[in-house]
Parts: C-alpha cells; sequence; structure tokens
C-alpha cells in the first residue's frame, strides 16, 4: 500500500491540493517574513483573500486579468466610499480648510529677513476666554498683549507685527463682538490691524449661497439685535479691524479630470452642486497675501484693494459642476 505525503491530497480527479502547513511554507517562502508577526500579518491576508473569492464569485470569471481587475475596482469602490467619509466630516473639512490657507498664504508670499510669518496655535474659544479673563482696565496684561505688544512693538530690538490674521468667522453675536473688540484694543495698541472672516449671519444669511439674494443691508444693521455690532463699529479702536468675505475654494476636488490620485482610482462625492462637500478656506488669508505681496513690491502695504490696485486674487481653483 503507498503512502500519501501528509502535506498533500490527491482527489479522484488527479488535482493536487496543498495542505495548510504546505501552504503556510509556501508563503512564508515567497513573502519572506522576518517576524512572527509579520507571518502571522501575511497569513491572515491571504486567508482574507481567499474569504472575499469565496464570498464574491460574480467578480471570478475564466480570464485572470479581468478577476484581478474587478477585485482592485471593488476595492477602489469601498476605499472611495470610506475616504469620502472621512474627508467630508465637518471637523476634517475644517482642518484642512485652516492648513491649506495657511499653505496659500505661505506659498504665495517671498518672504526675507523684512517680510517673516509666525504662526501661533490659538484656538477662536481659547482667545475668547483670554481676553475675557483680562476685560476691563486688566485688558494690557493678557498673554495675547504681552506677546503681540510688549515682546515686539514695546521692546527696543523687537520686530513688530505688521498685520494679525486670525482663522476665525465672527458674526454680531454678543462673544463675538465682545472678542472683536478685544483684538480691537491690541491691534490698535501695536498698529496691527487684525484680520479673520465674516460668517454669512453676520449678514442674517444662513449661508454664502444667498449673498446673490436682493436685501436691504442697511435696515438689517438697523435693527435692535445689531445694537452691539453698531457700537463696535463705532468705537475708534475698530479702524483696526477688518472681515473678509466670503471664503475661497480651498481645492479642487478629488478626481480623474479635476485632481488625480495615484494611489487608487479615488472620485470625491460631490455631486448635486452641495457646496457643503467642497473645502473652504478662510478669506483672511487671501487679504493676508494681498498686504504680503504688496510690502514685497513696494514696501508699504497700500495697494491691496481694486481689480486694478492690487486687489485681485490670482491663481485660485475653480470647478466647474452640472446644475
Amino acid at each position: 500500500m503507498a503512502e500519501e505525503n501528509p502535506q498533500t491530497r490527491t482527489d479522484a480527479a488527479g488535482t493536487t491540493t496543498l495542505e495548510p502547513t504546505e501552504f503556510e511554507a509556501l508563503l512564508n517562502q515567497e513573502f519572506r517574513p522576518k517576524s512572527d508577526q509579520a507571518k502571522s500579518a501575511v497569513q491572515e491576508a491571504v486567508k482574507t483573500l481567499a474569504q472575499q473569492a469565496l464570498g464574491a464569485a460574480t467578480l471570478i470569471s475564466d480570464d485572470v486579468l479581468l478577476t484581478i481587475q474587478s477585485f482592485v475596482a471593488e476595492l477602489d469602490r469601498k476605499l472611495t466610499e470610506q475616504v469620502n467619509l472621512i474627508i467630508h466630516h465637518e471637523d476634517f473639512k475644517k482642518l484642512e480648510g485652516t492648513w491649506r490657507g495657511l499653505y496659500h498664504l505661505v506659498n504665495n508670499t517671498e518672504t526675507d529677513e523684512m517680510l517673516k510669518i509666525r504662526v501661533m496655535n490659538v484656538s477662536k474659544q481659547e482667545l475668547g476666554k483670554t481676553l475675557k479673563k483680562y476685560k476691563g482696565v486688566a485688558w494690557d496684561q493678557s498673554p495675547i498683549f504681552k506677546r503681540i505688544y510688549e515682546d515686539e512693538y514695546g521692546s527696543p530690538g523687537g520686530h513688530p507685527y505688521g498685520c494679525l490674521l486670525g482663522d476665525y468667522f465672527f458674526d454680531h453675536s454678543a462673544p463675538d463682538v465682545e472678542l472683536l473688540a478685544g483684538m480691537a484694543q491690541i491691534s490698535a495698541a501695536a498698529h496691527a490691524p487684525f484680520i479673520a472672516g465674516a460668517a454669512p449671519t453676520v449678514m442674517n444669511m444662513d449661508s454664502w449661497r444667498e449673498l446673490s439674494d436682493p436685501r436691504d443691508l442697511t435696515k438689517i444693521f438697523q435693527t435692535p439685535e445689531y445694537a452691539p455690532w453698531r457700537s463696535l463699529r463705532e468705537s475708534e479702536d475698530s479702524r483696526y479691524l477688518g472681515l473678509a468675505m466670503p471664503r475661497f475654494l480651498a481645492r479642487l476636488p478629488y478626481g480623474a479630470k479635476t485632481s488625480p490620485v495615484d494611489d487608487f482610482a479615488f472620485e470625491e462625492d460631490v455631486e448635486g452642486a452641495d457646496h457643503n462637500k467642497y473645502v473652504w478656506a478662510n478669506s483672511a488669508f487671501a487679504m493676508g497675501t494681498n498686504i504680503t505681496r504688496a510690502f514685497k513690491l513696494w514696501g508699504w502695504c497700500a495697494q491691496i484693494r481694486g481689480t486694478e490696485s492690487g486687489g485681485m486674487l490670482e491663481g485660485l481653483p475653480v470647478h466647474t459642476f452640472p446644475t
């Protein structure tokens, strides 16, 4: 009676099937894992692939190349779904918009010994709490004041700030007006204008898509709820405040026809002209770009507004979509 190799098994049709131990040895020979953890990872990956193959019979055909392409397409589809969920999350979009806005400013600014960009990681909530803690007669004791005024403008040999950009959005609400008033005091003392973004709610709009709708803005700002806002605007220090609007497109959507992704066939879901699915950046960064350009060209931040006087923004991404 012939002995059978314990690592192989032959069926009735004469086909030899590898036993698990021989199959694992073959995997180790091909992938050459350097540790037990890597060896286990290879085995689990192959098992997962086998399970996927058994569970997706519709993707398997006699054509090996077509089968592989079907599996790759299915992987791309699942990756696309997951990545779309991640990049369209509100927190992620806000973070990406901040970084891309900062990138736009830095990438379009020619820095040298006379022109520097400094970044302070301070959230709007932290800034508001700090200014509120040192409000009134103690406003010049706040860490923000000391950092901007005392350490630079008020110190011999210091490097005064020429402009302060805040990646925040403000409206006419009481907390926002209070924060702006506090920053106006510091900016006026240091002669460094504070520029941030205007929220659509400051004009009684839910989104910037309503900007084209006809409305009498004068009447809106004369209502009682805008009384604190009007008081701020009438203050002397408000000359050092500026709010830029609206936002600007931070990047084109990912896709084969717009911004291809090398790693896999990713098409970002921006169908339906939903503005909330795009990545937007604060216009304060764009205004900052005009300011740094004017300073570099003329040594003074004078020509920063108007289509022919340095106010035009160039090189911004443009996306055309069906409506």
